[in-house]
Parts: C-alpha cells; structure tokens; sequence
C-alpha cells in the first residue's frame, strides 16, 4: 500500500516540527533524478513532478523494522527513524493528454519539470508546498506593472526566506542545487548536468539498495530452506505407513520404509527416560537439514518396543526416502482436478 509524498506523515512543518533528515531528501532527489533522467532521454517530459503525483512505498526488504530499512534523523539525532522509502512518479502522460493542442515545445517542457523538481524538493525540506506558478508568476499579462512587481517582490521575499531556512538546516551541496532549480532569473540545469552533480549521492543510494538486496537475498535464502524442510516431511508423510500397501513386504516393518518408519519417530516422536514426549525444534530442523544434505553421519534408530535398533547414516535415510518416493509417484494416479 503506498501514498503520497503530501501524505507521508512525517513532520512536514520546520516551525514546531522536525525537519526531515538530509539523507531522506537526498534519497527523493536521487530516486526521481533517475526517473527523470530516463525520462527526457526519450525525448519526453513528466509535467507532473508535485506532492500529491509522487507515490511513496515502503521499501522491499525482509522486515519494515530491520535497521538496514530505515534512515536516522539528521544532525545525530537518534530520536528519529525514518524507514527506507521508495518515490515513483504517478500519473505521467495525463497532462499530455489534455494540453495537446495548446502543447509547449519539448525544451520548455523539460525545463519545467527541472523547475517542479527544485520545488519538490524545496516543498519537502521546508514543509510547505511550493508550486511552479508560486516561483515563474504565470499569467501576469492581465495585471499592472504595480501588481507585477508586487508580486515579484512577495515571490522573491518567499524563495529568500525558504532559502535561507534549507541554509540552517541542511547541506550546502544540497542548497546550492535546490537554488540552481528554483532561480527564476537563471536558466535551470538539464538532468545529465544535475545527475553529474550529485554522483557522490547516487553512490549512496546505489549502495542502499545493495544492502537491500542482500536483505531481500537472506530472507529468500530463508524461505528457500523453510521449503526444503517442508519437502522433506511431505514425503516422509507421502511414504510412510500407507494402508494400501499394508501386505507388501516393502511397504511392511521388515521392508525398506521399515528405516522411514523409525526415522520419523527419531525426529519427531522424541521422548525422555520416563516417557514424557520432548519438543526439540532444534533437533527436528538439524535432522531435516542432515537429511536433505544426505549426511554421512550415522545415527541409532530404535523401535517402539526397543527390540530393534538399526545404526543408519542420513545418507542411507535419504536413499531409502527418495527410492520409495518415487516408487509412490510411479503407481500413483493425478486428482481428478489436475488432470
């Protein structure tokens, strides 16, 4: 389930709030610079780089509170954590779709998403959401030249105190490119230019999703062994005291599943000297894993009544278990619903 930045729940607010830490922003910028990037290769623009078209997930690690998934508040405040988070950019080509008879040229296309980009980022560093009509004062031709610059000078009294607030607050690498976005008296910088800029960053972020990966590698790793096991005792299951074959001599006690009979009751029928059952999952996950890996080492299987004891290996179980396994599967016939 994902949201919005607009919605992320974080305090967005610099005055009584928290600022977000500089590596979470940083992770944002890097994400949708990445984004962007093949974007404008294509010869195309976003035209929807705002608060509420930016989807935020969680990321896909093994647990939403392991430490690899969650970034620390800035300025070592340990306080605060922030778990790894993953930006898409939604509803691309809608705009397109609705603006194409009055469409701008690619480049003034691309140069607006570069200018929504440096606002995005200024919206989330100060808490306050800031548009590209707030910044390039859209739709002056009706007002007087009084008004016009009235407004200038409100929007540049707004960008000054927002910059300043990112100055205190966060890095200068990070200030100066936010700036190099927002300027309205400067062209801003094409992507190639803003993603030669920050390459440190993107280390940064490329080693976090390794690290992502490797905890999503570990818990697949897991799983892959848990099923395993699981395989494992459905054969056992499968094999084991089956009435059908109650008469054959190799599915009887002195046949060869004898030794799958007994190794059950090894595993999972443990018991102590005054015959009270004993729960070792320690035992049972060692034995399974011993088994699939057909280990040599020999172990002592004993019946029910103690007067017969087999010294086998888990390599010997393990043959026994896959010959008649498949000699199960050779005369057995599909469910009437898988065929």
């Amino acid at each position: 389930r994902g949201s919005n930045v607009a919605d992320l729940g974080l305090p967005l607010n610099p005055g009584p709030g928290v600022p977000l830490p500089e590596s979470l922003i940083w992770s944002c910028f890097t994400q949708l610079v990445s984004a962007i990037s093949v974007i404008h290769r294509s010869k195309l623009a976003v035209r929807t780089l705002q608060l509420n078209h930016i989807l935020v997930t969680r990321d896909g690690g093994p647990s939403a509170t392991s430490s690899s998934s969650y970034i620390s508040g800035m300025n070592g405040n340990s306080g605060l954590l922030f778990p790894k988070l993953r930006f898409r950019i939604n509803c691309l080509g809608i705009v397109d779709i609705l603006e194409y008879e009055t469409r701008k040229s690619l480049d003034d296309l691309q140069m607006e998403d570069m200018r929504s980009l440096g606002c995005l980022i200024l919206s989330m560093t100060t808490g306050t959401e800031v548009t590209i009509n707030d910044i390039t004062l859209r739709n002056i031709n009706s007002i007087s030249p009084s008004q016009e610059h009235q407004q200038q000078q409100r929007a540049m009294g707004m960008l000054n105190h927002y910059s300043d607030f990112v100055r205190q607050h966060y890095s200068r690498e990070l200030h100066s490119l936010m700036e190099t976005l927002v300027n309205p008296n400067v062209v801003p910088p094409v992507i190639e230019d803003v993603a030669r800029s920050m390459t440190t960053r993107i280390m940064e972020e490329l080693d976090g999703a390794h690290s992502c990966m490797d905890g999503m590698n570990g818990a697949l790793a897991g799983l892959y062994e848990s099923g395993r096991a699981l395989r494992l005792m459905l054969k056992l299951a499968f094999v084991n005291e089956r009435p059908e074959f109650g008469i054959d001599k190799n599915w009887s006690e002195s046949g060869d599943c004898y030794i799958l009979k007994l190794f059950r009751d090894f595993v999972f029928h443990q018991a102590d000297g005054a015959g009270r059952p004993v729960i070792d999952l320690g035992h049972v996950v060692s034995s399974l894993n011993k088994l699939d890996a057909a280990d040599e080492e020999k172990i002592v299987l004993a019946s029910r009544d103690g007067k017969n004891i087999l010294v086998v290996s888990y390599a010997d179980v393990a043959r026994c278990l896959e010959k008649c396994y498949q000699e199960l599967c050779s005369n057995s016939v599909l469910h009437p619903a898988l065929t």
